[in-house]
Order: structure tokens, then sequence, then C-alpha cells
């Protein structure tokens, strides 16, 4: 018998002001800037050709507006979802690398050491959101019974879901591009995911980021 599979098309939001500071935003809320409204336009017309007829996104707004953007082109109604959410960076959360070195280097060491495990302060650890990721969209899945969807998302949330569709768990190093606007698309049945394409951009080729 032949395995059903369902297509997920998982999108980066745009780019954002923060994104170009290198500013961590975790679960802080900076909008698109003009070049991330430019990038989730090219992405929904691509999008309006694939056939979704299911459309998420995490609740914050630069994934929010990206996906609204999608829902404009292909006539899905977004549904928000908090657990789409890109990974707790606690007192981190608007810093950068440099400034969270100086601000809590023995933390940080610690971090870089054993990334799975050690969160930031008041945050969550790669594990804790790696196991939050995969369980929201298996159960996404699970209650939504279209062929093709749509996932507008984070960063992290990409990554999470590479790793999970190549077999490589938590502790997997990300082999692939995540840029603002991608799109990864996995194919998902009863027999497992299998990764068909990750970070896509040839959309986003006339935007300047």
């Amino acid at each position: 018998m032949t395995t059903v599979e369902r297509l997920l098309y998982v999108v980066r939001h745009g780019a954002t002001d923060w994104n170009a500071a290198g500013r961590i935003q975790g679960h802080l809320d900076p909008p698109l800037n003009a070049a991330g409204r430019a990038q989730a336009w090219r992405t929904a017309q691509h999008l309006a050709a694939v056939g979704a007829t299911a459309l998420y996104s995490s609740d914050l707004q630069r994934a929010y507006e990206t996906a609204q953007i999608i829902a404009q082109h292909t006539g899905l109604r977004v549904i928000q979802s908090v657990a789409l959410r890109e990974m707790h960076f606690g007192a981190w959360q608007g810093l950068t690398v440099e400034e969270i070195r100086a601000r809590d280097p023995e933390v940080y060491a610690a971090r870089r050491a054993n990334p799975y495990e050690v969160p930031p302060p008041g945050g969550e650890s790669w594990r804790q959101f790696y196991t939050r990721v995969v369980r929201a969209v298996e159960e996404i899945l699970h209650r939504t019974p279209a062929p093709r969807l749509i996932l507008v998302t984070h960063s992290g949330v990409c990554t999470v879901l590479g790793l999970h569709a190549q077999g490589l768990g938590y502790r997997g190093k990300r082999n692939f591009g995540n840029t603002n606007c991608a799109i990864h698309t996995f194919a998902v049945s009863a027999a497992g995911w299998r990764v068909v394409n990750l970070h896509a951009v040839a959309h986003l080729a006339e935007v300047k980021a």
C-alpha cells in the first residue's frame, strides 16, 4: 500500500531591523522592516502556486505579518500558534552576542560548552525548545487534514524541523542555510518525515536585504 505524504512548507519570517543589527529577538516583538515586507511579498507570490489549504503562523508580529502577506496571495486564513514562537532567550533577548558575553560571561561559556542543556537565564534550553517545537508541529499535523500546509515561523523553529526531518535529533548540527523568508519543504507521512528541499531562496533573488 502506498504511503500518503503531506507537504509542509516552513517559512522563516521576513527581515527586521534587529536581524540587521544582530540582536537576539526570541519572544520580543520587533516588526518587519521594508526589506522584510518585500521578502514576504515575493514569498507569498511563490507560495500561491503550491496549492496549500492551511496556513499557520507564530503569533509574534514579524512572523504574523509575513503570514498575513502570504494570506493575501493564497486566500487562506492565518491560524496563530504561540507554540511556533522562536526559542525563549530569557534575559538575553534584545542583546547582541557581544553584550551577552560582557554581561553573563560564565553562563555564556557554560552554554557554549553544553548548548543542549544550559539555557539562557530565564529562557529555554535547546533540548526544551526542540521538544516543544516538534510536539507543536505534530499536533498541528494531527488536527489539520490539509495535504499541503504552510507554517510561518522563526530561524530556530526552521532549524529544529530540518534536523528532525533528517533524523539528527536535538544534538544534530544544522547543515543548511536559514535566511529570512527561506522556504524549507518536508514530506510527512505515517512512515515519518523526509526532506524535500532545504533553504529555497530563488524567489528572493530580486529582493535587497
